[in-house]
């Protein structure tokens, strides 16, 4: 399968982690008939009224007992007058919406690992800073490789760009995104969802197709075929003459071997590309055809 569109919807209902369980608790024990607390990773507040022995939460009456069993470190979300938490097991990969903070965007985890920086910076600020590396997008046509939970292919068409191909080869991480209010962006019209593996999508594009790519790949011990001079000789095919890729590739001091990243580097010159720098704060390399 070289790839199939799939449309983003999100899947309605209020999210809810640890910190609102302990402040609705808090707010039983004082006797309170109503409390107004932050749902949705911080995008909106509600009022939540404790109704005997359940609350009342956007219209839903949930049981108390469902307060009780939220454990620290997942995200739960109302479904159907339940609450259900936001992971999945499937394929012998376990996947699961993380929270970092009440009112930050949260990130995904595959296997225990993250897959956004969430040390002095939170998810969305990192996928901001990546994409802030190309410059403005006003009019441009980005490709985006491994949508995750959609957060540089949201930002791109937030910096101007009139359409963002973005590629991801795992529909549970997709199910994922659909119960993650920060991810709601790729409702957006100009972004679209292809399903499949980036290797050989990316082969169904003509030459100079895209004006700017992002390439977001998970670490090079998980997806080294994305990291090939194969795969990069395919990005400058299908970049303009002009454009820019980033390439997030993580902290150097991160790996356990630095050459990791000289090696990218220099399969980057040999694809063709130029200008091939490192940004600190974005924690990849620039690079530019042209």
């Amino acid at each position: 399968m070289n790839g199939i569109e799939s449309r983003y919807r999100y899947i309605e209902g209020a999210v809810l982690t640890y910190w609102n369980a302990v402040d609705i608790r808090r707010a039983i024990e004082k006797g309170l008939n109503s409390i107004t607390i932050t749902v949705d990773f911080g995008l909106r507040n509600i009022d939540v009224h404790i109704v005997g022995k359940g609350i009342e939460i956007d219209g839903i009456l949930l049981d108390i007992d469902y307060i009780n069993s939220i454990e620290e470190g997942f995200a739960y979300k109302v479904i159907d007058g339940v609450l259900k938490r936001i992971d999945l097991y499937d394929g012998g990969k376990y996947y699961k919406l993380k929270p970092i903070a009440i009112d930050k965007a949260p990130t995904l985890e595959i296997n225990g690992i993250q897959m956004h920086r969430t040390v002095d910076v939170d998810p969305w600020t990192d996928s901001m800073l990546k994409v802030k590396t190309l410059g403005r997008l006003d009019g441009y046509r980005v490709l985006d490789i491994c949508t995750g939970l959609g957060y540089t292919a949201i930002a791109e068409a937030m910096l101007g760009a009139r359409e963002v191909v973005t590629v991801e080869i795992d529909p549970n991480v997709l199910f994922i995104a659909s119960m993650n209010p920060w991810s709601r962006g790729l409702e957006d019209n100009r972004i679209r969802i292809i399903l499949g593996n980036a290797i050989e999508v990316i082969k169904l594009f003509d030459e100079e197709t895209f004006d700017a790519i992002v390439h977001d790949p998970p670490r090079f011990n998980i997806a080294g075929e994305l990291y090939s001079l194969d795969f990069y000789r395919d990005l400058y095919r299908v970049l303009r003459r002009g454009g820019k890729l980033f390439h997030y590739t993580g902290e150097p001091g991160r790996h356990t071997n630095i050459d990791i990243l000289k090696g990218i580097k220099n399969r980057l010159y040999r694809a063709g590309f130029d200008e091939v720098r490192w940004i600190p704060r974005a924690q990849g390399f620039i690079a530019k055809k042209i």
